[in-house]
């Protein structure tokens, strides 16, 4: 009987599909947008993964080269190659002069590298990262309604327009 309780009493406080979906798509800003195109906001969440997602993209190059060996490569390293390959032979597409394209084809394959990163947080669980967050967020004293937490920073636009 106690159970049925605690069901019913969840489904009470349990939010609407509309408040569902709002709660999921609103970032955690510094203050409210005021129009579509305002530059004195600041989206925390998109800036925290899209600055993790770069470091760490850094890292798996930097680890890449690192242990690059001019024998039988491992996998990790050919795919690293096959990647370095694609860039550059785009860069070369582009770029004809051959010294300007020492500077074009490495950022162009960090660029390409966290664009592709950032983008692949979209296959985590929808509900995964932000479920985590507002448990942190419930803890440390604050209302677990108003954690808002969006894992993919290419789902803001700012970050969609700053790259």
């Amino acid at each position: 009987m106690a159970a049925e309780g605690h069901a019913a009493d969840a489904a009470a406080h349990a939010p609407t599909a509309g408040e569902y979906i709002v709660h999921h798509l609103t970032h955690a800003r510094n203050k409210e947008l005021n129009g579509p195109f305002d530059l004195s906001v600041v989206s925390w969440d998109s800036m925290f993964f899209s600055i993790l997602l770069g470091v760490v993209g850094c890292f798996f190059l930097w680890r890449a080269a690192r242990a690059a060996t001019s024998g039988v490569p491992g996998r990790f390293q050919a795919a690293v190659e096959i990647l370095v390959e694609m860039v550059e032979s785009q860069a070369k597409g582009i770029v004809h002069n051959a010294n300007s394209r020492k500077l074009v084809a490495p950022l162009a394959l960090t660029v390409f590298l966290w664009i592709f990163l950032m983008n692949a947080m979209d296959l985590l669980p929808v509900d995964l990262l932000p479920f985590i967050w507002e448990k942190i967020y419930a803890a440390g004293g604050g209302d677990p309604h108003h954690a808002y937490l969006r894992s993919v920073p290419t789902a803001d636009l700012s970050v969609t327009w700053g790259v």
